[in-house]
C-alpha cells in the first residue's frame, strides 16, 4: 500500500496517447491511476483500460478528427466540463500524447490550460512524428508543442525518430520498446512519489521542478546489476536516447534524480550516481530521492529529471522554501495563439494574465480554503 498523499492521474490523449497507456498499465504498481481520452470511439474500445471518455461526439459523431488539429482543439473545448469533472482534485496529472495527429496536438493545450485552472501541476509526455511522416506532420507537431508550451508546466519530448526503423526488428516490437522506456520512467516516478524512502522525493520538490523549469525538461531511467552496476548505470543514463549527450548532466540548472536499489544498496554506489550526474555548478538546484526495495535486490534503478533551462535563479523566501529572484511569473500566451474561451461568460474570450485564467475564481486559483 503506498504513502500517497497527493492524487497522481496518468493521461492518454487521442491514438498514441491510448495506445502507449495501453501497453504501460499493465507493468504499473497498484494504486496508479490511468484514463484515457479521444473523440474516436473505436480507438478508445480496442484498449483495455476500464477509464476511458469520449468526447466531442456532436462535432465528429464518435469518428477521429481526420488529423485536423483545430478539430480537435474544438472537440476539447466543447467538451470542457468533462475534462474539468476528470481533473478535479488532481495534484500531478502526467499526460502522455501525440503530437502529430488531431486530437492530441489540439486538445493537449486545453487540458493543460484547464489542469491549471483547478490548480494542478503538469508534466506532458509530447510524443512527436517520424522524420518518414513529412514535414507536414512535423510543422503541426511542432505548432502544438507552441501552443503546450504556453500552458504545461513541463514538457518532455519523446520523438519517435529514436525508434530506428532499420533492422529486422518488428513493428510492434519497436513500439514496445519505446513504451517500455516511458513506462520506466513514469512508473519510477511514481513510485518516488507514493512510497516512504530513505530520502524523499516529496510533491513539493518535483512541484518546484515543474514550475520553474522553461517549459522543456529531459528525462531518462535505467537499471543495472552486477559488480560494476554503479558505473553501468551511469553510463546507460548518460547514454539515454531522450537525454542525447552527456552535456546536459553538466549544464541543467535544475535536476531530480530517484534511486532505488534493494537491501545490499551502498552509500558508495549513491554517492556515485549523484556526482557523476549532477553539475559542478554550485548554483545548480538539486532535488534527490532514495528508497530501498526488497523486490530490488541485486540491482540498482534510477530516474533523472532535468531542466533544459530555468526561468531565472532561484532564491530562499525566508519560510523554507523556494521562490525566483523576481517571483516567478508563468510564460503568457504565445503571439498569435487561439485565444482560449470562457464557458462562464457566455462565449467570450477568457482572461489570461501572467499565465493564470482570471475568469477562475481567485480562491480556487490560489487553493484557498473556504470556512464552512
Amino acid at each position: 500500500m503506498s504513502d500517497l498523499q497527493k492524487k497522481i492521474l496518468v493521461l492518454g490523449l487521442g491514438g498514441t496517447g491510448c495506445n502507449t497507456l495501453a501497453r504501460i498499465a499493465p507493468r504499473a504498481p497498484e494504486g496508479m491511476e490511468f484514463s484515457i481520452m479521444d473523440c474516436d470511439i473505436q480507438t478508445l474500445e480496442a484498449c483495455p483500460l476500464e477509464k476511458r471518455i469520449v468526447i466531442g461526439k456532436a462535432l465528429t459523431e464518435g469518428m477521429s478528427t481526420g488529423g485536423d488539429l483545430e478539430v480537435g482543439r474544438r472537440c476539447a473545448e466543447n467538451s470542457a466540463g468533462q475534462i474539468e469533472t476528470l481533473l478535479n482534485g488532481v495534484d500531478l496529472l502526467m499526460v502522455v500524447a501525440g503530437l502529430g495527429g488531431g486530437f492530441g496536438a489540439g486538445a493537449s493545450p486545453v487540458a493543460a490550460r484547464i489542469a491549471r485552472s483547478l490548480g494542478a501541476t503538469t508534466l506532458f509526455f509530447a510524443v512527436l512524428p517520424f522524420p518518414f511522416e513529412g514535414a507536414v506532420m512535423q510543422s503541426k507537431a511542432q505548432s502544438a508543442l507552441h501552443r503546450l508550451r504556453a500552458y504545461a508546466d513541463a514538457v518532455v519530448q519523446m520523438p519517435n525518430a529514436l525508434i530506428q526503423p532499420d533492422g529486422d526488428a518488428l513493428l510492434e516490437e519497436s513500439l514496445e520498446l519505446s513504451s517500455r522506456t516511458l513506462a520506466a520512467g513514469m512508473i519510477g516516478l511514481w513510485r518516488m512519489l507514493a512510497y516512504t524512502g530513505i530520502y524523499n522525493l516529496d510533491f513539493a520538490s518535483l512541484h518546484t521542478m515543474l514550475h520553474y523549469c522553461d517549459a522543456f525538461c529531459r528525462f531518462a531511467c535505467s537499471t543495472a546489476t552486477g559488480e560494476d552496476r554503479a558505473q553501468t548505470l551511469i553510463d546507460s543514463l548518460r547514454n539515454h536516447p531522450l537525454v542525447q549527450g552527456a552535456s546536459l548532466f553538466e549544464k541543467a540548472p535544475g535536476i531530480i534524480i530517484g534511486i532505488t536499489g534493494g537491501d545490499d544498496l551502498k552509500l558508495s554506489e549513491v554517492q556515485q550516481i549523484v556526482e557523476a550526474l549532477t553539475p559542478k555548478d554550485d548554483k545548480c538546484w538539486i532535488k534527490l530521492g532514495i528508497s530501498t526495495d526488497p523486490a530490488f535486490a541485486g540491482r540498482i534503478s534510477a530516474i533523472v529529471l532535468a531542466a533544459e533551462a530555468w526561468k531565472e535563479p532561484l532564491i530562499d523566501d525566508g519560510r523554507g522554501g523556494l521562490r525566483p529572484l523576481s517571483g516567478g511569473e508563468k510564460q503568457g500566451e504565445l503571439p498569435g495563439m487561439l485565444k482560449p474561451v470562457s464557458r462562464a461568460f457566455g462565449g467570450a474570450e477568457r482572461t489570461i494574465w501572467k499565465g493564470e485564467d482570471l475568469d477562475v475564481p481567485a480562491y480556487i486559483r490560489r487553493k484557498i480554503k473556504l470556512p464552512r
